[in-house]
């Protein structure tokens, strides 16, 4: 891949850092994402201490090895680096690696319920998102990242308890329709049981056969375009991100 691919790449990664910043993703300075290095040398991370509204391009990300050793970029380093080398040598299948605190999947991740099908948007994730429950503090040590990589497994994303959500994917497209979807659908969840309702959930069977629907490359591309319009939208109104 040449450096104009990669710079490429990098700005799409920077468009879903806003995109996600936009549907409740946003916790001040806080949250990463990340994107495998194309040649093999390690992965490019968002840049410590600014927020990801205020990602903006190739230069607020930094290149850095599987050791977590600073190969390129000038941007502070986020303490928990180790989430991403760890699931992305865990999971060869992925490309980009995120971690963020979003209000209601944090709430959710604050108790012992499983994400139930009640609605499409949790059937993306199989009535299937594990929980970590190692620590509620930072993963800041590589055996801590060994540990969330272990507890997500093959799934898409993982409650940490008390701390957050982790979500992975084949492409910033996969991993941000992913992440925006899993908190709605906590959101739901939380909503239906604060109502006192009656939950009704579709058969294991069902929830299966529409994840395997849903999560269509098709699908998620649709979805990810539409995204990314209501952002370039946004930042037209706004004259840029704005996110309270």
């Amino acid at each position: 891949m040449t450096e104009a691919n990669i710079e490429d790449s990098l700005a799409e990664m920077a468009r879903g850092c806003r995109v996600l910043a936009m549907y409740g993703h946003e916790d001040k300075t806080l949250g990463h994402l990340s994107l495998r290095d194309p040649e093999g040398r390690g992965l490019w991370l968002k840049r410590a201490h600014v927020g990801l509204a205020e990602i903006n391009g190739p230069e607020d990300f930094v290149l850095v090895d599987f050791d977590g050793k600073r190969l390129a970029g000038t941007g502070a380093l986020h303490k928990e680096w180790p989430i991403h080398t760890e699931i992305l040598k865990a999971r060869p299948d992925a490309s980009v690696v995120g971690h963020t605190h979003p209000f209601h999947a944090c709430l959710f991740a604050g108790t012992k319920e499983q994400l139930r099908g009640i609605a499409h948007e949790a059937c993306y994730f199989g009535g299937n998102v594990p929980r970590y429950d190692g620590t509620a503090y930072l993963i800041d040590t590589v055996e801590l990242g060994r540990d969330l990589a272990k507890a997500l497994g093959d799934r898409p994303a993982v409650f940490m308890n008390n701390h957050g959500v982790t979500f992975c994917g084949k492409s910033m497209m996969e991993a941000g329709v992913l992440a925006i979807t899993l908190e709605k659908a906590c959101k739901q969840q939380l909503q239906l049981a604060a109502s006192g309702y009656e939950f009704l959930v579709p058969p294991d069977e069902e929830v299966a056969f529409k994840e395997s629907k849903f999560r269509h490359p098709g699908v998620m591309t649709g979805f990810w375009t539409y995204y990314k319009r209501q952002l370039e939208r946004h930042e037209k109104i706004h004259g840029g991100l704005v996110v309270i």
